[in-house]
């Protein structure tokens, strides 16, 4: 009996154990959760240098993307990788500039203590807001800016245009495709002068250009060194013209008296030294007479064209003719090739020529390689 009542109190005791500590536990707070340790706190710092926009760049009136007409040199070369970024680029007489190399040399910034012009000359590095970039056909250029300016005032040559939708614009034709893209300083607002004595007409197919040498307008084809001159009709001929070495002729109005004359560029050719001279025709009646008679423009002799690291066969000049009242103002660029491709664009130093005072005489004409073939009314070629 006694031994029974321990066991019970035991078990009594036990219960009264177990409970008390259950109760114990329902009480205690929950221990507090392991913390977890925090990752340092990333601070991103901002990068060193300059941030520079990656191409392709816009093309507009104002420069290349970041490379903008009358930046300074100095401004423009930050923006680049360190390194020989900047060359010399000088023939005297011709061009003198310094020349930076950006974006794996497929764009050039020239200028002397300002940027004055902006080329490009690769495929994908840039394009204009209507899509013209270098490698575009002529054909597509005029599709998607509408036209090609043609400036009564102006004669250039064939190989440089001006896009419609901007015309500070010089593009560089090689078989009718863009090969560089030239932006230039803002060109003047064309100027205004005498009524023109016709109108140009149409164009028509084998025909070089249309002018106003006379009041019912003119057709002129070219033939190598010979032009012929038509009548609006297509029909009679009207005068001819020999210019030997011809490399462009193109109509330029007189802003003096509104009539167009015949602005022809030459240059013979010669291994060791290459010339360009301007001459002006001025058509009376059935003759021409001269105005400008020869002179020369620009001239580079093959130890010139290795001051700028080339080869006088690798260089070419692209000239852009602009009537004054008092004479005529060329200008250009000069381009050099390496490997078939475009390598350096330069603007050139622009020239004037004075006109003839007063006229030049049918004798002078003709003693210049001026053609006194005129068949007037003929139909014959």
């Amino acid at each position: 009996m006694r031994i029974a009542f321990s066991i019970a109190l035991v078990v009594v005791a036990g219960a009264v154990t177990a409970g008390t500590t259950a109760c114990s536990d329902r009480d205690r707070p929950p221990p507090p959760a392991a913390r977890v340790p925090q990752p340092p706190r990333r601070v991103i710092e901002p990068p060193a240098g300059m941030v520079r926009p990656l191409p392709p760049h816009a093309i507009r009136a104002d420069g290349v993307g970041p490379y903008k007409l009358g930046d300074r040199v100095t401004s423009l070369l930050q923006q680049l990788p360190s390194g020989p970024r900047i060359v010399r680029f000088e023939i005297p007489g011709i061009v003198r500039t310094s020349l930076i190399r950006a974006e794996d040399d497929t764009v050039l910034i020239g200028g002397e203590t300002a940027a004055t012009f902006v080329a490009v000359t690769g495929r994908e590095v840039a394009r204009t807001e209507s899509g013209v970039h270098v490698g575009a056909t002529l054909a597509e250029v005029e599709r998607v800016t509408g036209s090609i300016v043609d400036e009564v005032d102006r004669a250039r040559d064939p190989r440089l245009v001006v896009p419609g939708d901007l015309r500070n614009l010089r593009l560089v034709l090689a078989n009718d495709r863009v090969v560089a893209i030239v932006v230039t300083a803002e060109t003047a607002a064309p100027r205004t002068g005498p009524e023109p004595v016709c109108e140009r007409p149409a164009i028509k197919p084998g025909i070089a250009f249309t002018a106003c040498l006379g009041p019912t307008g003119e057709l002129i084809e070219i033939a190598g060194d010979d032009l012929v001159v038509r009548a609006a009709d297509g029909v009679a001929r009207l005068a001819a013209l020999r210019i030997p070495d011809l490399v462009f002729a193109r109509p330029l109005r007189n802003v003096v008296d509104g009539r167009d004359e015949i602005v022809a560029i030459t240059s013979p050719p010669d291994d060791e030294k290459r010339r360009w001279a301007i001459s002006l025709y001025r058509l009376e009646g059935t003759r021409f007479t001269k105005v400008i008679d020869g002179d020369p423009l620009y001239e580079l002799a093959s130890a010139q064209t290795r001051w700028i690291g080339a080869e006088l066969r690798d260089v070419d000049l692209y000239l852009e003719v602009s009537s004054r009242s008092d004479g005529i103002e060329v200008g250009g660029l000069l381009t050099t090739r390496s490997s078939g491709t475009i390598r350096d664009v330069a603007a050139i130093s622009p020239v004037t020529v004075n006109r003839r005072q007063g006229k030049a005489t049918p004798g002078e004409s003709s003693d210049a390689g001026v053609s006194t073939r005129t068949d007037a009314g003929s139909a014959n070629p």
